[in-house]
């Protein structure tokens, strides 16, 4: 996750959704599912925390500290991203407001990154929940309420210099739907996908599941529990 030069007023996380509202969970066609039982791959900085739980993997930074982080990354064989039909995952934002964006971001949540490449070279989409919310007059993310966030619906920001349409940004404004965004690059694949929460999102605690990337051809559902081989885990929260 690169690391954001912006005010602590801004969230971290990728995906569509309001709050109330569900995200298309019925719509969802079967993926292969590729389970996940330990934070192998995730990488942390400063005192930022992972921990799989039977629900998801619980991500965290924290209070008062800008400089903690943590991603995740898997790659797969380039797809045209005029083919990609759904980008989705869930959250639970689990911290409690201190009143101090300083303290606690209360607009934080962890984002999904579109890995891409373009004739320019490599590059990164990046999705944040809040900036979803507020382009349709919302607030802060609910607290303690899971959500499946449509990351396709945008809008999305990029850390990279190599995506027409979109300016390097260090953490937003998010401008462009992914529609728009292939419309502006042609030829532009993903080459991978991932998740993160970066610097400048004190306090945040917040649970990440059900990360799911599909084309016209392929689909697969990446989950996080430590419940897979009792059974004690719960797939497919929204559906």
């Amino acid at each position: 996750m690169t690391s954001r030069l912006l005010t602590a007023t801004v969230a971290t996380a990728l995906l569509i959704a309001v709050p109330a509202v569900p995200a298309s969970a019925s719509s969802h066609r079967p993926c292969s599912v590729e389970k996940h039982s330990t934070t192998s791959g995730i990488t942390k900085v400063g005192t930022a925390t992972a921990t799989v739980g039977a629900d998801g993997v619980k991500l965290t930074t924290a209070r008062s500290s800008n400089s903690d982080k943590v991603s995740w990354q898997t790659s797969f064989r380039s797809v045209l991203a005029s083919t990609v039909e759904e980008a989705s995952y869930e959250t639970v934002k689990l911290d409690t407001t201190a009143g101090d964006n300083n303290v606690v971001n209360d607009a934080a949540l962890p984002a999904y990154h579109l890995y891409v490449r373009t004739p320019a070279g490599p590059g990164t989409l990046v999705f944040e929940p809040y900036y979803y919310l507020s382009s349709i007059g919302a607030g802060n993310p609910q607290r303690k309420v899971r959500t499946e966030w449509n990351v396709l619906d945008g809008p999305l920001w990029t850390p990279s210099t190599t995506i027409a349409g979109l300016p390097k940004t260090a953490g937003g404004p998010a401008t462009l739907k992914f529609s728009e965004v292939v419309a502006a690059n042609p030829k532009m694949t993903i080459t991978g996908i991932g998740f993160g929460l970066g610097t400048y999102n004190a306090g945040t605690t917040a649970i990440l599941d059900e990360q799911r990337f599909a084309t016209t051809r392929t689909c697969s559902d990446h989950q996080w529990s430590t419940g897979f081989k009792t059974g004690r885990w719960f797939p497919g929260w929204l559906r």
